[in-house]
């Protein structure tokens, strides 16, 4: 009887110690940018992700290079740290508008930006 046990006794033990608890998670972030009165999308806008606000109000220390929206008014960044506040700075001709996102959890996040 102890001569069975062996082998399933050994394999749990290699599949409970080998990196079940390795994994790196990380957080994505879709920042859509729309209207403020019309709610429409807004193309062609420069958008930033900053770890700090006053990093943002100053321009430094950005953690993406700067992109811009699509038709949809839309960027999607990758591979940001969970559990972090990060704010997004979006630049129109004539108005700059900064935005928390509040802590973000791993996978998917959304945030909305409303600017004139």
């Amino acid at each position: 009887m102890i001569q069975k046990l062996k082998i399933p006794v050994l394999l749990f033990f290699l599949v409970s110690f080998t990196g079940c608890n390795d994994y790196y998670y990380q957080a994505d972030l879709l920042v859509t940018v729309k209207g403020l009165l019309s709610g429409n999308p807004r193309e062609g806008l420069a958008v930033q992700i900053f770890e700090t606000r006053d990093d943002a109000e100053m321009l430094r220390y950005a953690l993406t290079p700067v992109v811009y929206t699509d038709e949809f008014g839309e960027v999607l960044v990758y591979g940001l740290e969970p559990r972090y506040e990060y704010y997004i700075r979006v630049d129109a001709l004539l108005i700059t508008k900064i935005k928390g996102t509040g802590r973000l959890r791993d996978g998917a996040n959304t945030c909305v930006v409303r600017i004139l």
